[in-house]
């Protein structure tokens, strides 16, 4: 299978945990590990649901993560079978409450006591520290990594939308990938939505413009209009947007990866029309679903030499809003008057 054909990290681990827990998931140590929490979440509670299930919950189940607890406590509770449950299932949510040397817990994962599970949560593994080193090797890793570009993460999108029944075109799909900046809770979200709306059962086919039409007014294209604007070469309606969604408790960071993923896509046609290629048929060859004649606009007012100065602009935005006590609003519209502004003028607005 092709590296582009492949399933998306996330999903791919999804779907090894589903075919073991059909095929029986093996006792002993499994570890949750992965910056991509929504495929992790679903895969805790996959094997939570099937080796501890509700009515049996209440005898087979623990839960540690409330306050620290040494490992040696968290392995013995996982050998302690009861009589009143087939199975024992320890899950620890959260691994910064462990303490204490992994030696129990490297015995545990070597030869588990029959029907005994010890699930622990780690998204980070930091390999210089004892216990994430030998979670990281003893374990039975599941690995969520989320997907670096949030267009792949269209195929996922596609995949929970298809769990509801709705079938999104390529454009549907792109479009909420991109709008999202790849949070799949947030595109989950909207899913919800467009669900709702359209009703009915079966399977429903979802376009573009349905799509924009539910958006409309909701959360999920406030931080679209910053990068419209851009596009546009509008510094004042990208100010003031800037302005407004700050004050309405947008996420600094959210904007700017919008941001960021918009001037990849312009890049991206640009070096189209430094080939040769007109700006509409460029526009129309990129992944520019839902701005497309935002896009080609971009494409006649802006120089290449400008759009390959985004990349530095963004890095240095990035950095600032994560370093300094600079109010992140401040930082977002400096890093607007320096992309839209053309050299030796001034732009719209």
């Amino acid at each position: 299978m092709s590296a582009r054909s492949a399933a998306p990290p996330g999903r791919k681990s999804l779907e090894k945990l589903r075919s073991g827990l059909a095929a029986g998931w093996p006792p002993g140590l499994t570890v949750l590990t992965g910056d991509d929490m929504f495929h992790l979440d679903r895969a805790q509670h996959l094997l939570l649901a099937s080796l501890a299930p509700a009515a049996d919950s209440q005898f087979a189940l623990t839960v540690f993560g409330e306050e620290k607890v040494d490992v040696s406590k968290v392995v013995a509770a996982a050998r302690s079978v009861g009589m009143f449950a087939a199975r024992r299932v320890v899950l620890l949510r959260d691994l910064a409450v462990l303490e204490g040397e992994p030696t129990a817990l490297q015995a545990f994962a070597a030869a588990p006591p029959p029907g005994a599970y010890l699930i622990v949560r780690a998204p980070v593994l930091d390999q210089r520290r004892k216990l994430h080193k030998s979670l990281a090797k003893h374990g039975r890793l599941l690995e969520f990594g989320v997907v670096s570009d949030p267009r792949q993460a269209a195929e996922d999108i596609a995949a929970i939308a298809a769990e509801k029944g709705l079938r999104l075109d390529r454009e549907a799909s792109g479009f909420l990938a991109g709008a999202t900046h790849g949070d799949l809770y947030r595109a989950a979200t909207e899913l919800e939505k467009v669900d709702l709306w359209l009703g009915g059962e079966g399977t429903r086919r979802v376009s573009l413009g349905q799509l924009l039409e539910v958006a409309a007014g909701g959360t999920l294209m406030s931080g679209w209009e910053v990068a419209n604007a851009l596009y546009l070469r509008d510094r004042g309606a990208a100010l003031a947007a800037i302005r407004r969604l700050t004050e309405d408790g947008e996420e600094p960071l959210r904007m700017l990866g919008g941001v960021a993923w918009r001037s990849r896509i312009l890049l991206e046609a640009m070096a189209l029309v430094a080939d040769g290629a007109a700006p509409g048929q460029a526009a129309a060859s990129v992944n520019a679903f839902g701005c497309r004649r935002e896009l080609e606009k971009a494409l006649t007012s802006y120089t290449l030499d400008e759009v390959l100065a985004f990349p530095a602009h963004l890095l240095q935005a990035d950095r600032t809003i994560k370093s300094r006590s600079i109010p992140p609003r401040i930082v977002l519209e400096d890093l607007m008057d320096r992309m839209i502004r053309p050299r030796g003028g001034s732009a719209q607005g």
